[in-house]
């Protein structure tokens, strides 16, 4: 990583304390997770950070909620679900995002505890300029997003993080959103009898009898 991405990085990052208490932190990490600095992951951060307020909510720690966001694969600004990711704590490994692949900027937070949710989406307008911005266009003729001069994308960066969440998002009001009940998370261990490699519980398939992992079962999950 060039030195003045990772400078822009921490400054950038320590802006997240006017989010309150260690969103600094968080913020100057996500910038590190995700590689680079561009406008997609901030968006997707405050957005994450406007879901949580509208369900007056905190950060997840631990299991309690699960966020679905509409972006997907091969397009622009995919790059929303990494700042979503980070800001409301509902992590990929955790099995807490599911990733609805419409194309959308745009997040649903659920709190399993009270069955309330609110949908986060970024307004058309805001999208209009990011993909005019000279950042886009540069990535339009192959550029590399990392490879992209300071000068280009940190006043992107900038410029969002400025602008009052009204300006950004539609927040919906919160309703009601339903989940079917969650399974219990499996903490036994099998070791497969072909690969011998661990295998959790309730993932081991049965061969001839005997305990095996989905790859080595011959058949899909």
């Amino acid at each position: 990583m060039k030195t003045e991405q990772r400078t822009a990085m921490r400054e950038l990052g320590a802006i997240g304390s006017t989010f309150g208490p260690l969103w600094d932190t968080y913020f100057e990490s996500a910038f590190y997770i995700h590689g680079h600095l561009c406008g997609g992951m901030p968006l997707g951060f405050r957005a994450g950070l406007a879901a949580l307020k509208a369900l007056g909510a905190e950060r997840e720690l631990d299991m309690a909620k699960l966020v679905f966001v509409e972006t997907g694969t091969g397009h622009a600004a995919g790059c929303f679900a990494d700042g979503v990711q980070m800001a409301t704590g509902c992590t990929f490994g955790k099995g807490l995002m599911e990733r609805t692949q419409y194309g959308k900027w745009a997040l649903t937070l659920v709190d399993r505890a009270t069955g309330k949710a609110v949908r986060v989406s970024v307004r058309p307008e805001v999208m209009q300029a990011s993909f005019a911005s000279p950042f886009v266009q540069q990535r339009k003729q192959g550029t590399a997003p990392s490879a992209i001069p300071v000068e280009v994308s940190r006043p992107l960066v900038e410029k969002q993080l400025a602008r009052p969440n009204e300006d950004l998002f539609v927040i919906s009001p919160v309703f009601d959103y339903p989940l079917p009940a969650k399974g219990k998370a499996s903490f036994n261990l099998v070791l497969c009898s072909v690969c011998s490699e661990a295998v959790a519980e309730n993932k081991a398939r049965v061969r001839d009898g005997e305990a095996v992992c989905i790859p080595c079962s011959g058949y899909g999950g």
